[in-house]
């Protein structure tokens, strides 16, 4: 009996601790759990206060960048100076003014509502494409009008994740904030149509000669494709394609029920009824389209006056024009050629003169900077230069012997072949087979990479005979290439602009800055391509100074050239047709070198003689690629 007392005593008693321990296991599984949702309240709390101060800031970010701003009064102006403040040019009416929907026809309304956003009256500003976008590398603006118009009002043109983000959050705004009809005229007023003009206001006058209220439906939809792609729908440029697009956007407006389709056919036209309006007399029109056109890449649209500070010399370019002008008329046009072009660029890229024709209309392409010719011998230094990265040494044993690369065989100009010949004696004889050769040593591939490095922009085929002159290049690739000694082996960073700044504030939209870019030419090569281009050099070119330079004929005599330089300008001049019909009578080294001097002894007046190779080797001791003369002179004239 007292056994068992003894045991129920001992399992009460165990009983009890147990459940005491259990009682103070769940007090503090208790007090845990309580510190854990406190924790976690924190936490919470302290996330929706960053993300909401994050969110804060970036709306501070995105609204002190914002420009609102409009004139209702006038058109803003744009003054063109040189580099040294002289006035080139004051341009006006290529910004859009208030855009008035109620007297805008509703008709051109739907025309460019169908052309950017059919369901724009439908959506909420922004579609799903808009936040893939977002961390995408489509720096297109968005798929939506409201997208587009929310970049317009951004002060700076900027992209990467952060600006695609900043943008959806302000056409979400927009949205919220505004009617559909107030974001669809801030579109039409500001939206970029080509050539400095922005909005449809501008666009119609100067395009059209007329209001954009008085507009047809056709001329409407031209405006409406320039919008989507200025430059492949230019109806001055390219008047079929930007009439096709216009009728491709008319059809639309019959799909989407704006119009009846039957009235569709009674719309569409071949080309663009235009009855452009444009100044002349201007000191270059080439130079000023240019600028007008990087102005806009740079700052977009505005309200404001703009200063735009370019390297454009104007004396010089005064002289490249008349210069221009007059062999034009007297040696080249008798001989066949109709068009010639000039660019002069100091050793650092900046654009001293360009001449883009023998006369100028809106109709008429840049031939110094846009159009395409075929380089003849021109183009062949790309594979002597990386030859001579390889051994500096001029005096190289080279192969010039008849040979098939991909089943073509070069010939050269001479037909005559020496099996081995002096890398300097290939440049001297102008041979075809020392390119191939070498380009097949080393790998095409290799060289077109080179080439594209070393300033060639324009598209290279990968075919051999790339680097005998097939595909047609620009002024400025061969200019850039030929830079290249005189810019310290350094590829040049070629500019117009040098500054723009809204007047009254001092303050640059756009400053242009130096970049740090790799050697391309060791200065041992340097000094084995002075030897190359002064092997080539005619003498009685007799400049004051030293130079050097040499001309050519494209293989099939349809372009002539002349590239030469001096210590501070490399000047490359052109003439052909552009229809690219033969002018077997105009020679580079004799017509166009005349040209060349008559501009190169004018536009070095005032400039110090210097060696080219000294002012090259300046130019690597002060280690930025830049000794400008024009530079140097403003600093004296400040001091």
């Amino acid at each position: 009996m007292a056994d068992e007392e003894l045991e129920d005593t001992e399992a009460g008693g165990k009983n009890a601790a147990q459940a005491a321990m259990q009682e103070i296991a769940e007090r503090e599984l208790r007090i845990i759990m309580r510190r854990r949702r406190r924790r976690r309240l924190f936490l919470i709390m302290f996330s929706a206060v960053v993300a909401l101060s994050a969110l804060l800031a970036i709306a501070l970010s995105v609204q002190t960048n914002l420009d609102f701003s409009r004139n209702m009064i006038r058109s803003p102006e744009v003054r063109i100076m040189g580099f040294d403040g002289a006035t080139l040019e004051i341009v006006q009416g290529r910004y859009s003014q208030d855009v008035s929907l109620t007297t805008l026809p509703e008709r051109i309304q739907n025309v460019f509502v169908v052309a950017a956003d059919p369901d724009f009256y439908d959506h909420l500003g922004v579609s799903s494409s808009d936040f893939f976008r977002i961390f995408a590398g489509d720096e297109r603006p968005g798929s939506t009008i409201t997208m587009k118009v929310a970049r317009s009002f951004f002060k700076t043109p900027k992209f990467g994740a952060g600006r695609r983000f900043q943008e959806l959050l302000v056409a979400l705004w927009l949205e919220f904030k505004f009617t559909k009809k107030t974001i669809l005229r801030s579109y039409l007023e500001r939206s970029y149509v080509g050539r400095g003009i922005f909005g449809i206001m501008a666009a119609s006058r100067i395009w059209y000669g007329s209001p954009a209220e008085r507009i047809t439906l056709h001329q409407a939809a031209v405006l409406a494709a320039a919008m989507g792609d200025p430059k492949k729908y230019d109806p001055l440029l390219h008047p079929r394609e930007a009439a096709n697009a216009a009728n491709e956007i008319l059809l639309n407006l019959g799909r989407y029920k704006f119009i009846e389709l039957d009235r569709v056919s009674a719309l569409t036209l071949v080309e663009p009824k235009l009855n452009v309006q444009y100044k002349e007399g201007v000191i270059s029109n080439y130079v000023i389209d240019m600028v007008m056109d990087e102005v806009a890449e740079r700052v977009g649209y505005t309200s404001r006056d703009i200063e735009v500070t370019t390297s454009i010399d104007l004396t010089i370019q005064r002289l490249a024009q008349d210069v221009v002008r007059e062999v034009a008329n007297l040696r080249l046009k008798p001989k066949g050629a109709e068009q010639v072009a000039l660019l002069s660029m100091s050793p650092d890229g900046r654009i001293r003169a360009l001449v883009g024709g023998a006369d100028y209309t809106p109709f008429q392409p840049n031939r110094a900077w846009d159009v395409r010719h075929y380089p003849g011998r021109m183009i062949k230094m790309i594979t002597y230069y990386y030859a001579m990265n390889e051994n500096s040494d001029p005096a190289q044993w080279v192969r010039d012997n008849r040979m098939a690369v991909g089943g073509w065989r070069p010939v050269n100009p001479d037909h005559e072949y020496h099996g081995q010949i002096s890398l300097r004696e290939a440049f001297v004889r102008d041979v075809n087979t020392v390119p191939v050769n070498l380009a097949d040593q080393f790998g095409l591939l290799k060289v077109k990479d080179y080439a594209k490095a070393i300033g060639i922009q324009s598209p290279l085929s990968n075919d051999i005979r790339t680097v005998v002159g097939l595909d047609p290049v620009t002024l400025a690739d061969i200019a850039s290439i030929h830079a290249i000694p005189q810019n310290s082996g350094k590829p040049v960073q070629r500019s117009l602009v040098n500054r723009v700044a809204f007047v009254g504030t001092g303050i640059p939209v756009y400053q242009r800055v130096q970049q740090q870019v790799e050697k391309r030419l060791t200065d041992e090569a340097i000094q084995g391509a002075y030897t190359l281009f002064s092997s080539v050099t005619d003498p009685q070119l007799r400049l004051d100074r030293p130079f050097a330079g040499y001309g050519t004929q494209s293989t099939g005599a349809s372009d002539a050239w002349f590239t030469g330089f001096s210590s501070d300008l490399i000047t490359v001049v052109w003439a052909g047709n552009d229809d690219n019909r033969r002018i077997p009578l105009v020679r580079g080294d004799v017509e166009l070198a005349s040209l060349w001097r008559l501009f190169m002894l004018d536009a070095h007046d005032g400039l110090p003689i210097r060696s080219m190779i000294r002012a090259s080797s300046q130019r690597r001791r002060e280690n930025d690629g830049v000794t400008d003369m024009w530079k140097h002179d403003l600093l004296k004239e400040e001091q």
